[in-house]
C-alpha cells in the first residue's frame, strides 16, 4: 500500500490528505473509525475523472473495486451539508437531508412508500473530517439531459414520450412519497444512450424539501426554472412548481432553446411547428401559470397518450419487509 511511488499518489487524493492530517493530530491514534476511512477511500472505491461540479459539490466517476460496478462519487463540504432530525426506534439523531430525501423519493425508507426506480440509487455515505462523500449508482453510457439533447440532432417525438413518461412518473411518485425535488431540470436528469428506449435517473436532491400543505415562500433551485408565482413575489405550491419545471424541460427538448420563466411569461405563447398538435396541447397544460399539480395529474399524462401500461395500479407499494432500513 505504501510502496515506492504510491505514497505520492496517495497525497494527491484530497480525502486521503485530510484523513492523514487527521491521523497526525497528537491526541489521535489509529482508531477503528480512522481505519475505516482509509479502507473506504483506498480500497472500496476507485475515484476517476470529474463528471461535474455545482456551487456546493463535485461529482467524480468511480468504480467499486470489489465488483467493478460503476459509481458516481459526490463530495460535499461539511459547511454546506444540511441535516434533518431522524427518529430511529426512539433514538433521535441527525441525518443528511439530501441523503434522506433521495432514499425516501426512491421509496426505500418508510412503510407504505412507492418504489420509484427512476431515482438514482444510493450505495454508500461516508463522513470525513471536513466533507461528506455520497456514493451513488452510475448507469453505463449515460449523460445528463442537456448533453443528450445536443448530442442527438433530432429526438423523435416517440422517444420524447418515452423520456418524459419516466420523468412524470418519477415526479408523481416523489410527491406520493412526500419529497419535493425543487430543482428539476435537464442537468438533473440522466439519460442513457440506448438506441431503443432510453432509461432515465433523477439526481441531485441538494435543493430538495418535504412536500407540505402550506405554500412555499423561499425559493431554492435554478432561477430560470422558477415558477411564475415566485417571479411575481407570491407563494407557490410544491406540486405547481414541479409541473412548471417539467413543462420547462419539455419546452427545451422540443425547441432546443434555453428556457427562462421571466421571458416565457411575458411573450405570446407560440405553437411549436416541429411537433404534433398533441404535444403542443400537452405542453400548454404544463406551462399554464395557474395549473395545480394536484388537479388530477394523471389526466395531464393521458392527454399526451403517455400512460400506455403506466397507470396507478402498476405503482408498487413498499412493505416493511422490503424496506432497506426501518430507522426512518
Amino acid at each position: 500500500l505504501f510502496g515506492p511511488g504510491k505514497l505520492y499518489r496517495l497525497f494527491l487524493h484530497p480525502p486521503l490528505v485530510q484523513t492523514l492530517i487527521y491521523l497526525q493530530q497528537p491526541r489521535m491514534t489509529l482508531c477503528l473509525k480512522c481505519w475505516n476511512i482509509l479502507v473506504i477511500t483506498l480500497i472500496r472505491y476507485k475515484e476517476e475523472k470529474l463528471l461535474g461540479e455545482g456551487g456546493f459539490s463535485k461529482v467524480y466517476a468511480g468504480e467499486c473495486r470489489s465488483t467493478s460496478t460503476p459509481v458516481a462519487i459526490k463530495h460535499i463540504s461539511k459547511e454546506d451539508v444540511e441535516y434533518v432530525k431522524v427518529n430511529c426506534q426512539g433514538n433521535v439523531y441527525n441525518e443528511i437531508l439530501e441523503v434522506f430525501l433521495l432514499d425516501q423519493a426512491a421509496g426505500r425508507l418508510c412503510d407504505g412508500s412507492f418504489k420509484n426506480p427512476a431515482v438514482i440509487g444510493l450505495m454508500d455515505v461516508f463522513h470525513l473530517e471536513t466533507e461528506v462523500i455520497i456514493v451513488m449508482e452510475r448507469l453505463p453510457d449515460t449523460v445528463d439531459g442537456i448533453d443528450y439533447l445536443y448530442e442527438v440532432n433530432h429526438i423523435p417525438e416517440d422517444k420524447i414520450k418515452v423520456i418524459f413518461t419516466q420523468i412524470i412518473n418519477a415526479a408523481l411518485l416523489m410527491h406520493k412519497n412526500g419529497v419535493f425535488h425543487r430543482d428539476l431540470k435537464l442537468e438533473n436528469i440522466l439519460v442513457n444512450r440506448n438506441k431503443g428506449n432510453p432509461e432515465i435517473r433523477v439526481i441531485d436532491f441538494g435543493c430538495g424539501d418535504f412536500v407540505q400543505n402550506e405554500p412555499f415562500l423561499d425559493f431554492c433551485g435554478t432561477v430560470e426554472f422558477a415558477p411564475p408565482e415566485h417571479i411575481r413575489g407570491e407563494t407557490y405550491k410544491a406540486e405547481a412548481m414541479t409541473v412548471w419545471q417539467i413543462g420547462a424541460m419539455l419546452h427545451m427538448t422540443c425547441t432546443r432553446v434555453c428556457f427562462e420563466t421571466l421571458v416565457y411569461i411575458k411573450k405570446d405563447k407560440e405553437v411549436l411547428k416541429n411537433v404534433s398538435k398533441e404535444c403542443n396541447d400537452f405542453l400548454s397544460q404544463f406551462t399554464q401559470t395557474d395549473l395545480a399539480f394536484t388537479n388530477r395529474p394523471e389526466r395531464i399524462m393521458k392527454s399526451f397518450n403517455m400512460l400506455t401500461g403506466l397507470s396507478d395500479h402498476n405503482f408498487i407499494m413498499v412493505s416493511k419487509n422490503e424496506m432497506t432500513t426501518g430507522c426512518y
